[in-house]
């Protein structure tokens, strides 16, 4: 089964850190945030792991160190969502539809709710209840 197992909380993940190292805790990381989130991840990135970036909501800078490249072998790789010509992109897309598609997405289903149930979605999140999937329906 896939899926969150916890939630960490944005104070822990945008907060400075004089250790250049922290316990060894993702096998991979998808960032889309940059900044002091994307530090953080290559704190805690595990022994040569990676981690893709695509954003910068958080800041266009990182302050870090060079240790988890050189003790850990972390890698950083850049997702381009600009200049990849069209192509490319599809035929990404067309190998996401086919070879690359996880089995298990066709064994999961999703929710469908109104923007008035949304509410009551919300705190299910909050409340760590929530499972699954849910799409919201703006039409309904």
């Amino acid at each position: 089964q896939i899926g969150a197992s916890e939630i960490i909380d944005r104070a822990e993940t945008s907060a400075e850190s004089p250790k250049p190292l922290e316990r060894e805790r993702w096998a991979g990381a998808v960032d889309c945030v940059g900044g002091a989130t994307l530090a953080y991840i290559f704190r805690t990135l595990k022994y040569g792991c990676s981690v893709a970036a695509s954003g910068l909501t958080g800041g266009t800078g990182i302050s870090t160190t060079v240790m988890p490249f050189i003790l850990r072998g972390v890698n950083l790789l850049g997702i381009d969502s600009v200049q990849t010509p069209i192509a490319a992109r599809t035929a990404m897309w067309q190998r996401i539809a086919t070879d690359l598609k996880p089995t298990w997405l066709e064994t999961q289903s999703a929710e469908i709710i109104s923007l008035s149930d949304l509410s009551a979605q919300l705190d299910k999140i909050l409340a760590g209840k929530m499972r699954g999937r849910v799409l919201v329906n703006p039409h309904l």
